[in-house]
This record gives C-alpha cells, sequence and structure tokens, in this order.
C-alpha cells in the first residue's frame, strides 16, 4: 500500500512540476510578446520590415519569432529568411493565431517533428484594438519541463523508496515493541552528532520515551536550520564574489589560500584547484606572492601595482590587508582591480593631447610669424606681403580642416553623429567620392578606376559617410602613391557583406606600423608626412564611420608595393 501510493504521488508531483514550469514559460513568453507587440505597434510596413524585425527580435529576446500578417501569411520568422520565407505554409488556421485574433492572445503547445520537441506557443495582436495588424508570435521548445521532469524523477523514486523504507522500518519496530525504541532514539542522536541532520528518533506514543524523542527531534531541526542557513550565506557569500569584476583572495596566516573568486583566476591566470595552495603554485606569478606575504606582516592595510608578464602584460592595482583575532594574525584578504584599460587610455589621452598640440603648433606658429612680419613693416612691399597672406590663409585653413576633423571624429566616437541606414548603390557612392578626388589624381597623372558590377546589391549604409569614407581613402592613395600609379576602387559580394577595396602601388605601409595606422595623427614615415596636406585624421574617421554603419575596415600593404583598405558592409535591401 505504501508502495502503491509514494509511487501515485511521484506521478502526481512530477506531472505538478510539468505544469508549474510550462505556466512560468508561458508567462515569461507572454511578457516577451508584450514588449515584442509594443515594438511593432509603431512600424508603418511590416509587410516590408517584418523579417528583420524578427530576426531582430528573435536575437534579443532568444526566443524564435514569427510576425503573420491577418489573412495568415508569415511576413517575418527568426529561422527563415528569403526563399523559404517566402515559401511557409499559411499560419491562419493556427489555433494560437485564431485565439489571438479572436480574443487578443493565444496560447498552444504542440509536437514538433522538426524539433522532436514539444513547442509552446504564444501569440498576440500586434494592436490590441485592430486584429488587422496581424500577430506576433513567441515559441520555445519545452526542454525546460522535460529536464525538469529528468532531474526531479531520481529525487522522487529516491523519496518514495525511503518512504517504504521508513514505512516497513516504523512497522518492524512497532513489532519489537518498546524496547527497541531507546536504541533507535542513541542511534538517531549518533546520526546527529555525526552531522546527520536529517536523522530522527520515532516519537509516537504519550509516555517519557516519547517526550524524549520529541526533544531530540527539535533539536536535530534547530540544527538543521541552523546549518541551511549557513550553506545558503556560504553560497550568497561564493555567488557575490563571482560575480565581482574584482579579484578577491582570502589566505590563512600561512598564506595558503582559502577562498578565490573566478575574477582572480582570470587576472592571475590562475590553474585550479586554487584553494589550500599558495599564490605562487597556482598563478606562477611572484610579484603576487610577494604581496601576500607583505599584507600578513603589515600592521596597516596596504597598496601594491602588480604588473604581471606573459605575452598580454596587465596591470593589477592590489589592496591588502591582515585579517586579525583577537590581535592575532590568523589570514589576508587582498582585493585586485584590472587598471590596465585606464592606464592605456590614460596614455592615449596624453598622446592625443601631445598629438593635437603637436598639430596646432606649426600652423599656429607660421601664422603668428607672417602676422608679426607683416605688422613690422612687410605691409610696404605689395608682393611679399601678397604672399605672407596667402600663407596665412593656408595656415587658417589647415587649422580649420584639423578642428573640423576632431568635432567629427569626436561625435562619431559619442555615438552623436547622423548616420542613416539604408540601401545604398555603391556604384553612385564611388562615382561621388572619384569625382572629388579625380583632380588631384590628374595632377599626379595617376591612372584611377572604378571595377563595379552593374548588378552589384546595394550596401546598407549611410550615403554621404560612405562617400566621405571612399573619398578618404581614395585621397590618401593618391597622395601615396608616386607619379603615374595605379588606383583601382573595387566592390564585390561575399557572402551577406559587399567588400569594397581601394587598391595602389604606391610606397606602402612597413609590416610593423600596419596596426597603427588607423591611429589619430599617426604617420607611418617620412614619406608620409604633412607635405602631403591633410590634419592625419582621415584614417581614423573613417574607420569609426565604418563601425558606426555596422562594418569592419582592415589595411593589408607591403612596404614598396602598395597598400589595400578593405570596407565590408552588410548587403542592403534591393531597392526597385
Amino acid at each position: 500500500m505504501a508502495t502503491f501510493s509514494t509511487a501515485v504521488a511521484g506521478v502526481v508531483l512530477n506531472r505538478a512540476i510539468a505544469r508549474r514550469i510550462t505556466t512560468q514559460i508561458a508567462a515569461k513568453l507572454s511578457e516577451e510578446a508584450r514588449l515584442a507587440r509594443d515594438l511593432l505597434e509603431a512600424e508603418p510596413d511590416l509587410a516590408a520590415s517584418g523579417d528583420r524585425l524578427a530576426d531582430r527580435l528573435g536575437h534579443d529576446l532568444g526566443v524564435r519569432v514569427t510576425i503573420i500578417a491577418v489573412a495568415g501569411a508569415v511576413l517575418g520568422d527568426t529561422e527563415l529568411d528569403g526563399e523559404a520565407l517566402a515559401k511557409v505554409e499559411n499560419h491562419a488556421g493556427r489555433p494560437e493565431v485564431r485565439a489571438a485574433l479572436r480574443d487578443g492572445r493565444g496560447q498552444a503547445v504542440r509536437y514538433s517533428n522538426t524539433l522532436a520537441e514539444n513547442m509552446l506557443y504564444v501569440a498576440q495582436r500586434i494592436d490590441p484594438d485592430d486584429p488587422g495588424r496581424g500577430v506576433v508570435r513567441l515559441a520555445v521548445p519545452l526542454t525546460d519541463v522535460r529536464e525538469a521532469q529528468e532531474e526531479m524523477r531520481a529525487p522522487i523514486l529516491a523519496a518514495g523508496l525511503l518512504s517504504v523504507a521508513v514505512a516497513a522500518l516504523l512497522g518492524w519496530l512497532a513489532a519489537r515493541g518498546p524496547s527497541r525504541r531507546l536504541q533507535e532514539m542513541a542511534r538517531a542522536a549518533a546520526g546527529v552528532a555525526a552531522g546527520q541532520a536529517g536523522t530522527r528518533a520515532p516519537a509516537w506514543g504519550r509516555d517519557e520515551v516519547a517526550a524524549l524523542a520529541r526533544s531530540l527531534n527539535s533539536m536535530a531541526d534547530q540544527l538543521e536550520e541552523r546549518l541551511a542557513l549557513l550553506e545558503r550565506e556560504r553560497s550568497q557569500l561564493r555567488t557575490l564574489l563571482d560575480g565581482m569584476i574584482e579579484g578577491v583572495v582570502l589566505t590563512d596566516a600561512g598564506g595558503r589560500i582559502l577562498v578565490a573568486n573566478g575574477a582572480f583566476a582570470r587576472m592571475f591566470g590562475a590553474q585550479p584547484p586554487v584553494e589550500g595552495r599558495r599564490p605562487l603554485e597556482t598563478a606562477r606569478q611572484p610579484a603576487l606572492q610577494e604581496a601576500i606575504d607583505a599584507a600578513l606582516r603589515a600592521v596597516e592595510p596596504a597598496s601594491r601595482e602588480i604588473v604581471t608578464g606573459g605575452a598580454e602584460e596587465r596591470v593589477i592595482q592590489a589592496s591588502l590587508a591582515a585579517v586579525r583575532d583577537g590581535g592575532e594574525v590568523v589570514g589576508a584578504v587582498a582585493v585586485f582591480h584590472d587598471v590596465t584599460a585606464l592606464q592605456r587610455l590614460e596614455r592615449s589621452r596624453r598622446d592625443f593631447v601631445a598629438n593635437v598640440s603637436h598639430e596646432l603648433r606649426t600652423p599656429l606658429t607660421a601664422i603668428k610669424g607672417y602676422a608679426e612680419t607683416l605688422r613690422d613693416g612687410g605691409l610696404r612691399d605689395p608682393a611679399a606681403a601678397e604672399e605672407f597672406v596667402e600663407v596665412i590663409h593656408r595656415h587658417a585653413e589647415r587649422l580649420r580642416a584639423l578642428i573640423e576633423d576632431l568635432l567629427d571624429l569626436a561625435a562619431i566616437e559619442q555615438g552623436r553623429a547622423r548616420i542613416s541606414l539604408a540601401a545604398v548603390p555603391v556604384r553612385e557612392a564611388a562615382a561621388q567620392a572619384e569625382a572629388a578626388v579625380r583632380p588631384a589624381a590628374a595632377g599626379k597623372r595617376h591612372h584611377l578606376r572604378l571595377d563595379i558590377p552593374a548588378d552589384l546589391p546595394p550596401a546598407y549604409a549611410d550615403r554621404d559617410r560612405l562617400s566621405q569614407v571612399l573619398i578618404n581613402l581614395l585621397d590618401n592613395a593618391v597622395k601615396f602613391t608616386p607619379e603615374g600609379g595605379r588606383i583601382t576602387l573595387t566592390a564585390r559580394r561575399e557572402g551577406p557583406h559587399l567588400v569594397i577595396a581601394v587598391t595602389d602601388n604606391g610606397v606602402g605601409i612597413p609590416a610593423a606600423e600596419i596596426d597603427r595606422v588607423f591611429e589619430r595623427f599617426y604617420r607611418v614615415s617620412k614619406s608620409r608626412d604633412r607635405s602631403e596636406g591633410g590634419t592625419g585624421l582621415g584614417l581614423a574617421i573613417s574607420k569609426h564611420l565604418v563601425q558606426a554603419m555596422g562594418g569592419t575596415i582592415a589595411v593589408d600593404s607591403r612596404e614598396g608595393e602598395g597598400t589595400t583598405f578593405r570596407i565590408s558592409l552588410p548587403v542592403g535591401p534591393i531597392v526597385t
């Protein structure tokens, strides 16, 4: 009878768990569906942008998103694109879709032959007051339910077997009589003393032995509660430490690690196991061991800077203090902050200030010198005065261009630059850039050629910004290609991206300098000095503009042979 009751209880509990988890998942999907509906409700043309929005929502929410027109046509789906989306069957007959169009919300669970898994579908109207806008549907496999049932199967079975065993034991005890009750209590007390907090003594009856058993069980309950509280606090502390970006280490009086979080292991490349070992044994950083040893000896908290070795050098700021109990040192605690990025930013800031000051000083010095010459009598010589004014004007223009480039670069880096992404024909943007640099190329007798297929799809970019990037790259090629050189702008499709390349046979870039060509004001060599014009910011601006448009830019060059800059941008929708 006990076996049957336990089996029934296990089945009921297993199904209750499945219903509970399914309800939680459905509630979460409903909330996410409302968020998706709020986004889609403001979209004027779902037929054109449905698939893109479905992909975006699916990626952000981590679920399958389907946008369905009122007639059942699928406008967008996270898992389908292009031809597959066009061929998908009509969804008007889906029960969750019908319910959503009728009542505003629908839900269904069906078995998916494709995924071999039960799927939960939650659908909502895009416009709560207008069924004509269609339905947005979210779907997830009910993997969590199956996994929870599988995880609970063993505990339920174990609990059932334990229940049967306890029932048999109690019957056996009842058969043997009260003479065995004190022995059972003694064994229960021994179990509690050995750390088996779940052990309890039989407490049936109203005599003194039963009262003693109940007192023993109450003591065991309180002990179990305290142990559980300590375990929860320990788990919370571990979760807190592992969630910190700072590395934390607690050692004993001998310098052996008692507790260390994941950030510490990542900072110093510590090899597990970490606990129970000295820092030098697990991290192989002598400076770390020296800092811990110094903290154990120190009277006051201390701060140290640790520079790790290896291929990726890091600068770690350590705050250390000894842990005392009644005046005796029982260990040390250390908190580590990775300040590598901060120091790199500070170094970049100093370099930038120095570069800007240097770039501004040259034209300002020239303007000041020629202005003083004019003031001190140069105006009386009209020919010289005209030349001096021209020099002043040229350097003033250089200052203006430099300041405009700095402001433009700052706006791009801070996300304030206006980027309007749309389908942009690459041939048009390239022709606009070629026209801008044609006079300079003709002056150096360059052979400038565009190689762009007529059937090339558009790029998903900002038309003006793409033209600006191409002008910068072509202008750079013209400046650093000797007279009579060749400059080619090509564009090809590579999968979901368009790759635009600007190639020249100019002076090239040394291999050691390639990684720095996109830095602000960086000049590769004396052949790329101010005599070629420009502000030294063109490539930096180009890099940030390409990244703002969702693309990448790279350079390939050999000194004395030429340079190729490649831009990769997403393919835009075809405009008809």
